[in-house]
């Protein structure tokens, strides 16, 4: 890789490791994973009361606790010693932040690019203990902070990626397992996008048998109930007619772990998203098989036994063992980068795409600019991939390309995706020709926080939940497809609903983790869920009547049992359904845009179409920003190789 313009600079490097022992060593070169920004020597004109002082601030998810060390004249040392943030987007913030305020001695420090909440909860932290110090806090803001760059940087490449997250980094390891240049483009100041609030789900069709649970009678119920969606939807006769035929062999042969095919992924794909054509071809279904081959062959140790999770209630999903939300994947491509020591991957950490490079029709390279001031130019001999991510966070493009849903390109939308899904990859391709289109349908979560906007907080949610509103009373069925469940939640109370569980039954914490593997003590302790002992305990938590919720309760356990539809048509009711002794537990819950199903056009080689359903030369897209599942194209790096090397 030659590079053209400058020196080597810090934000210029090989694979930096921002996980659970993020790179302090990193940050204290450079705050933001940039170049290393000029900076005045700091002037110990400040006077403290010497000694360690504890504040606490509210950050994205949870309240941040800092400790702060001083001596009679100067910021000695910052601690966060206690959050409940996602950790891989905290700990970039934590590392930038505790190193800038003490080498610099000045609370005018940069928050750190995705994680702005975190950032401003530390400062406010700190701000708080200098306050009880005696410092001048405002003296403080106003010292002199890192100078920003005026700096450009020309590199040269083969491939340049845009974004961090699954698509990307899946593509970034499987061009460089081929011995390709790459360098990629970063937004945030840490790697992982959408897999570090996911929830880190994995469909698994077709698993071993070891991943499969023992066919239980509600399961029987279900699958009645997907053929008779299917059906009702419109799915040819001879695609059920042939899954009813699997199902019946299965059993006829003498097995007694889940039926599963992916002919009946897809049928349950169409029942869930409503579209009959999607159960005409099983090539999601391959590729979701496929994704946790590869996962897993990059070191992903997937969780036993397969559960089901909301809108999609066969049990069916898996995600890494021991890691909240998605950070066990990333954990995993972190460990194999380093492992494999590819030496020309590099990541350019807070730099935000600008704009592609055109030369005679064809994308050459892609314009960024750093949070240090440093503008960047990647020339990519071999073309640019977008794995921007989608477009939840954009008010304009949901407005466009969503209507249907009444969404105002004014106002802003309740998101659980992180920060960063603006639609820069839309923006920057349109404005070179692509195509951009919508397939009317947006993925909505029923049960994101209502204050934090988050999917990790959940205790119980296995797919076949009790769900009550603010009147303590059922109003859906929770084994409805996604979307339905969302709309629903939409026509309650203040948008707000709660997921009952109990300890005997229904809780699913294994190793004392929730089943997106966050630490279920933490989420008690930061508010982010209730434990109770009663019912009348737990209602007066969440606020709810406590005799609506006990007859609700009764009246759901008698449907638990009777093994026919209830009053909302629901007929999947597993063993661990009932709500029975305690403790209890609630877990509030709201809708929220999850992810975008759609976007750029492109073609079985990731290429970027035009309007005329054209490739355009040297432009290719992976992941959200063409309408794939963030998690789903952790399985389709071959594919990249195929399309931008062949």
């Amino acid at each position: 890789m030659q590079e053209t313009t400058g020196e080597r600079l810090i934000g210029r490097r090989t694979f930096l490791r921002l996980g659970a022992a993020a790179g302090m060593t990193a940050f204290v070169l450079g705050s933001t994973g940039c170049s290393p920004m000029a900076n005045t020597a700091p002037e110990k004109s400040a006077s403290f009361t010497p000694g360690t002082y504890t504040a606490q601030a509210q950050g994205k998810q949870s309240l941040v606790t800092v400790e702060v060390t001083v001596g009679d004249d100067a910021i000695e040392a910052v601690d966060v010693t206690n959050h409940c943030e996602s950790e891989r987007i905290a700990n970039a913030a934590i590392a930038a932040i505790a190193t800038d305020i003490v080498e610099l001695q000045s609370l005018a420090v940069d928050t750190v690019s995705g994680a702005t909440l975190t950032s401003m909860a530390i400062l406010s932290a700190v701000k708080d203990c200098i306050g009880q110090a005696g410092g001048d806090v405002a003296a403080l803001e106003k010292a002199a902070g890192r100078e920003k760059k005026d700096a450009t940087e020309i590199i040269e490449t083969e491939v340049a990626i845009v974004g961090a997250g699954a698509a990307g980094l899946t593509s970034a390891i499987a061009l460089s397992e081929q011995g390709t240049d790459v360098v990629v483009m970063e937004k945030c100041g840490f790697i992982g996008g959408s897999m570090l609030v996911s929830g880190g789900r994995l469909q698994y069709p077709e698993a071993p048998l070891e991943f499969r649970q023992e066919t239980t009678e509600p399961m029987r119920r279900l699958f009645a109930e997907v053929m008779e969606r299917a059906r009702a939807l419109g799915v040819k006769e001879e695609r059920v007619a042939f899954v009813e035929d699997q199902y019946e062999k299965w059993y006829a042969e003498g097995n007694t772990k889940t039926f599963d095919s992916d002919e009946y992924y897809a049928v349950l794909g169409a029942v869930g998203f409503g579209n009959p054509l999607a159960a005409e071809t099983t090539v999601d279904a391959v590729a979701a098989r496929h994704t946790c081959e590869w996962v897993t062959a990059h070191g992903v140790e997937l969780e036993k036994p397969l559960l089901g999770i909301m809108g999609f209630s066969w049990p069916r999903s898996t995600h890494p063992v021991g890691k909240p939300a998605g950070e066990g994947y990333v954990d995993a491509l972190e460990d194999y980068i380093e492992k494999s020591a590819f030496p020309e991957l590099e990541i350019l950490f807070s730099t935000s795409a600008q704009e592609l490079v055109v030369e005679n029709g064809k994308i050459v390279g892609v314009k960024g600019l750093c949070d240090d001031g440093t503008a960047y130019e990647v020339r990519a001999s071999k073309g640019v991939i977008l794995a921007t991510g989608g477009y939840t966070d954009s008010p304009k493009w949901l407005a466009r390309l969503q209507p249907q849903y009444g969404f105002d390109a004014e106002e802003s939308v309740h998101s659980v995706a992180p920060a960063g899904h603006t639609g820069d990859g839309l923006d920057m391709a349109e404005q070179v020709g692509a195509s951009v289109s919508s397939c009317g349908e947006v993925m909505l979560n029923p049960y994101a926080h209502p204050d934090y906007h988050i999917v990790g907080h959940i205790i119980g949610d296995t797919g076949n939940p009790l769900v009550v509103n603010k009147e303590g009373k059922r109003f859906m069925n929770e084994t409805a497809k996604r979307t339905d469940l969302a709309l629903a939640v939409m026509e309650q109370t203040d948008q707000l609903c709660y997921i009952i569980a109990c300890d005997q039954n229904s809780n699913i914490m294994p190793n004392g983790r929730n089943f997106d593997g966050e630490p279920a003590e933490a989420l008690f302790e930061n508010g982010l869920a209730y434990r109770a002992d009663t019912l009348d305990e737990l209602a007066a938590q969440i606020g709810v009547p406590a005799d609506a919720l006990k007859k609700t309760v009764e009246e759901y356990n008698a449907a638990c049992v009777a093994g026919k539809p209830d009053e909302f048509g629901r007929t999947y009711f597993e063993e661990t359904a009932p709500i029975v002794d305690g403790p209890f537990y609630a877990s509030p819950g709201t809708w929220a845009v999850l992810i975008t199903v759609d976007g750029l056009t492109v073609d079985e080689g990731f290429k970027v179409l035009d309007d005329g359903g054209r490739p355009i030369p040297g432009l290719f897209a992976v992941g959200e920003v063409c309408g794939q599942p963030c998690l789903q194209i952790l399985g389709y790096g071959d594919a990249v190789v195929a399309g931008v090397l062949g």
